[in-house]
This record gives C-alpha cells, structure tokens and sequence, in this order.
C-alpha cells in the first residue's frame, strides 16, 4: 500500500485550523499552561515527523488529536516523579474566596478528574463521535460512553454546588 505524503502548506493549514482543538485537549489533561504549549508544540513536530504514517487525509483531526493526548500523558508520567513547588504554596495557603463568583462551564470541566475531563472536552468542546474519542484515547466506546456519564454527572454537582 502506498502512502499519500503530505505537503508542508497542507499540514501547515490543517495544523493553523485545528490549532484551538489541540489546546483543548492538551488542557484538559495537564493543569500547567506552560506544560500544555510544550506538549502541543512537541506534538505538532512529531505529527510533521510521521505525517507520511497518516492513510487517510480525512482522519487528520482525531489522528493529529491521538497524537497531543499521547504527548500530554507522557509530559504526566515524566512530571509524577517532580513536585511543583507551586503546588505545594497553593495547598498551605487558603485561597480567599469569592462567594459572589460563580463558576463558568469550562471551569467546571477543568474542576473534573483528568480521565473525564478528557472525553469530555473531546466530545462537547471538539465534536468528536464516540468512536474518534475512542481511539484518540485508546479505549473502547463503552469506557467513552462511562466517562461521558460520570462527567455529564459530575458536571451537575459542581454546578450545582456553586
């Protein structure tokens, strides 16, 4: 089978219109903005790398995302052995705050466990189907179609609460 190599002004074009997607994504699994510029530029290099491995042009969005999620968790299993310092100032101190602030939507879905936030970011803030969220985080359609719920379920309660 003979593989369709794409020019650099199509993954160029394709990168500059799906640029928002990928932040998304990246920013529902890592918390540090810094973290998420590093993995979504270190994703965009591999995806130019290998985009001579992509069979089929129509897939490059839920291939292009497959790529950022692999890269963020990888940024997570290097980070599990570093403690931010950050993190620990945050923890000792209490944060004043703001009864009168109501919480936002997106808010809310960073506020949910990573393995939620994940599906649900890809499936209402990018509309992928059940099955590219499946593959992209390599899981089956049933574990997608349960992390929905417990999401959507999530959701509620911290909405709610505020």
């Amino acid at each position: 089978m003979v593989t369709q190599f794409m020019d650099k002004e199509t993954f160029c074009a394709h990168i500059l219109e799906y640029e928002s997607a990928m932040y998304r994504a990246a920013r529902s699994i890592l918390n540090n903005p810094e973290d998420v510029e590093d993995a979504v530029q270190e994703a965009i290099c591999s995806a130019f790398a290998h985009r001579g491995d992509l069979r089929d042009p129509q897939r490059f969005k839920p291939w292009l995302l497959r790529i950022v999620v692999n890269t963020c968790y990888e940024t997570c299993r290097k980070q599990k052995k570093v403690i931010d310092l950050g993190q620990v100032e945050g923890v000792l101190e209490a944060p004043d705050a703001d009864p009168t602030e109501a919480i936002s939507l997106w808010q809310a879905v960073l506020e949910l466990p990573e393995s939620l936030r994940a599906a649900v970011t890809l499936f209402y803030y990018e509309d992928c189907t059940v099955a590219q969220i499946a593959q992209i985080l390599n899981i089956s359609q049933g574990a997608v179609k349960l992390r929905l719920n417990r999401g959507r379920a999530r959701l509620r309660t911290i909405l709610n609460e505020d």
